[in-house]
């Protein structure tokens, strides 16, 4: 991974501007608000993928952040058409953002360059972060699924939410 790029707990996170699903252009500013957390996860297309084949741990515990005042966002590369299809075929209900220029995953530092048959290439490192009303990195989580981190991101919030 970009670990020298890796945004760290305290920073402010960056703002985006990317497409979500429906067509919408989605920024980080509109997602935030009083009490509002926002939950970015940075995913391959390869593990999101897996929502077809086990759990999906975003869908499967959405009620939950939502209670929680918690907004998730996938961000992955896939086209914005692609991300209808998926949301559709798999009654998603959170937002998934399209960024194929790779901007806002190489500026939370998200990707690591491997080389695939002599070809150097770019991929998403499965990341996730918590940022707070303020628009600040409270905890980021380096999973190699989000299920891995599912409940800690649950208890994170909780606790800072004094409950």
């Amino acid at each position: 991974m970009a670990k020298d790029k890796l945004r760290k707990v305290g920073e402010v996170a960056p703002e985006f501007h990317l497409y979500e699903a429906d067509g919408a252009k989605v920024s980080l500013s509109d997602l935030l608000g009083e009490n509002r957390y926002v939950l970015l996860y940075f995913t391959s297309t390869e593990e999101k993928s897996r929502c077809d084949r086990s759990g999906c741990p975003l869908k499967e515990n959405l009620e939950k952040l939502i209670e929680l005042d918690v907004t998730p966002v996938l961000i992955d590369v896939d086209p914005v058409e692609e991300h209808k299809r998926f949301k559709h075929d798999h009654n998603i209900k959170f937002l998934m953002l399209s960024d194929p220029a790779m901007e806002t995953i190489k500026g939370y530092g998200v990707y690591e360059k491997v080389n695939i048959h002599g070809i150097e290439k770019e991929k998403i490192v499965s990341t996730a972060f918590l940022i707070n009303p303020e628009g600040r990195i409270v905890h980021v989580w380096e999973p190699k699924k989000i299920e891995d981190s599912i409940d800690d991101i649950i208890n994170a919030v909780k606790k800072l939410k004094g409950m």
